[in-house]
This record gives C-alpha cells, structure tokens and sequence, in this order.
C-alpha cells in the first residue's frame, strides 16, 4: 500500500544510498517519518548489485557489539524479508543466501519500489559537503548537486556512508575528513581483504574469472620469522587473486 507520512511527522535525512541506508530509510518510513535519501552517485545500492559475503569474525574488535545485531537479522529473518519482496532464495553450499535466479537486480527493483510506495523519496547526484545545528534541534545540510548547491533541513540524520573500498561505486571514504574535522572520533579505515598478481593464461581467464577457490589454507612468513596461516577462499580475477 502507498502511504504518505503526516506533515507533522520527523522529517530525516539519510546520507548513503547502500543497504544500510536502504534499510534505515525502509524502518523509518514504516514508522511514519518523512525520509529524504541522499546518494553522490547517479543511481543507488550500485555495490549491492555486486554483493559478497558477510562473517561476524571480519568485525574485528566490534564483534561483541554487532553480534546482538546479527543475530537478530539472521539468514532466516534476511529470507523471509526477500520473501516479502516476492524474490525467491535458496541456501548455497557455503551457507550464503542467494536469490534464485543469481540475479540480485530483480531483488533491488522490487525495494525500491516498495520504498517509494512508503513515502521514501530519492534524491542522487547530491555528494554530502557538510552539516551544521541550527540550535533549535534540526540540521542543515550541504550537498553539491550538478547545477550548484543545495541546503536540506531535518530533524534527524542518519549517515550511512560505507567504507573507502570502491570510489567508482560510491565508498571513497571522502567522509572520513569531514567528521573528524566536525570533532567526531573516527576510527582508521583498514582493507578487510587482500589479493595479488598473477599473469594467467587466455585459457584461464577465458574460463574462470569470477569463479570461488573454496577450502584454501594459505601460509605466509613474516618480517619478523613469524608464520601466519588461514583458511577460506579467494575468487580468481583477470589479473590475479583477491580474497579475505
């Protein structure tokens, strides 16, 4: 059903068109706030069309924090929402979810839909320049749009601006300086997966680019004679490995 939040209503603000803001807006909105998306790219959840996996472990010394958090939107609770979506799912031998037909498009189209049907309204080509209180508890915000400038007023913020790991989707990290410049603590950005170089053959990469290694131990020595081992799984790419 399309709805449409009372004009008294909080009226926010979400920066960052990823999953995280998509999903921030979709709870707002189902709540009866009035949500304005922002997002610097052309379209939204770019990097959701080329989604990955998710572990607790790759949280690092957030994990105690976040893990509450897992655990109340598991796989099960992460399939019934895609079921509600109308897009089927199934299970993979890796534990992952997918939908049914590999294609994460169709599943992308059908939220954004329902969005809009909520009342979330999306504005792109706004790159976030700025925020500042107005003292009387809204914000005002920056944002370079293709023809100039433009100041937004809300009651609330919500920034979901993701990492710096691909600035041709969105996630250059460009946020970093902002904040700290603002007094916000910011802890460093750090790479949370590695890869390195190989000069394949044709045949390869014809064939198997793109494609999981799976059950992989792999073992390096140290500066310092240590020896580090892990296992996982790397994906092979036109030029070389990249894995977590």
């Amino acid at each position: 059903m399309s709805t449409t939040p009372a004009s008294s209503a909080p009226r926010v603000a979400v920066i960052g068109g990823g999953p995280a803001g998509l999903m921030a807006a979709e709870v707002l909105a189902g709540n009866g706030s009035r949500v304005d998306l922002f997002d610097a790219m052309p379209s939204v959840a770019r990097k959701f069309l080329l989604a990955g996996k998710r572990f607790v472990t790759r949280y690092g010394e957030r994990r105690e924090a976040l893990q509450p958090m897992l655990d109340a939107f598991g796989p099960d609770a992460l399939r019934e929402w895609i079921h509600g979506l109308g897009i089927a799912t199934f299970v993979g031998s890796s534990g992952r979810v997918f939908p049914a037909d590999m294609k994460a498009a169709p599943l992308l189209r059908a939220w954004l839909h329902r969005l809009r049907e909520a009342g979330v309204r999306f504005h792109v080509r706004h790159r976030w320049n700025g925020i500042e209180a107005l003292g009387d508890g809204r914000w005002a915000l920056r944002f370079s749009v293709p023809d100039g400038e433009r100041q937004v007023e809300a009651d609330t913020v919500i920034l979901a601006l993701g990492g710096g790991s691909w600035s041709k989707l969105g996630s250059d990290g460009r946020w970093v300086a902002m904040l700290e410049q603002a007094g916000v603590p910011v802890a460093p950005l750090r790479p949370s997966n590695c890869g390195f170089d190989v000069s394949w053959s044709e045949h390869l990469r014809e064939h198997f680019v793109g494609q999981p290694v799976k059950n992989v131990s792999a073992s390096c020595t140290g500066a310092d004679g240590t020896e580090y081992r892990h296992a996982g799984e790397f994906v092979i790419t036109a030029s070389g490995v990249e894995g977590g």
